[in-house]
């Protein structure tokens, strides 16, 4: 009996505050999505290479893919490229295809929560996803 009621004693309180169990993990780290340029224009991800008329498409999906399963998104985007290497049309075409990635994400997100588009909603639902989610509203990646 005392066993039992020891048992269900220790899995109630484990059950009841998981953050106890993993003590170094915090909800406040920062995710941030580090997009690598190099000097001939090859766009890497993480352990993708993105090309860059699907850099858009590839950041739409992996935004809105952290959204569905976890419920918050990347914190930032990060743009790493060596110092003054790459050439200047490839850097405009790739931050035109972030902020074009951005603005789908948006879209989709919007649509997902609200049944309308950003533009639709109210201002106060614009400031709370602004506020959720900063990733989609960024305009400097360094």
């Amino acid at each position: 009996m005392l066993r039992t009621v020891l048992f269900i004693f220790l899995l109630t309180t484990s059950l009841s505050s998981p953050a106890s169990l993993h003590p170094d993990k915090s909800s406040s780290e920062e995710k941030n999505l580090f997009i690598n340029v190099d000097e001939i224009g090859i766009i890497s991800i993480s352990r993708d290479t993105v090309s860059s008329d699907e850099l858009a498409r590839y950041l739409q999906e992996r935004l809105f893919k952290s959204y569905m399963g976890t419920g918050k998104m990347y914190n930032k985007i990060l743009l790493i490229k060596p110092e003054g290497d790459v050439p200047e049309m490839v850097m405009e075409v790739v931050l035109t295809e972030i902020k074009t990635g951005q603005q789908r994400a948006l879209k989709e997100l919007c649509l997902q929560k609200h049944k309308d588009f950003f533009e639709n909603i109210s201002q106060r639902q614009q400031e709370k996803l602004k506020k959720q989610f900063p990733v989609l509203f960024q305009t400097n990646y360094s």
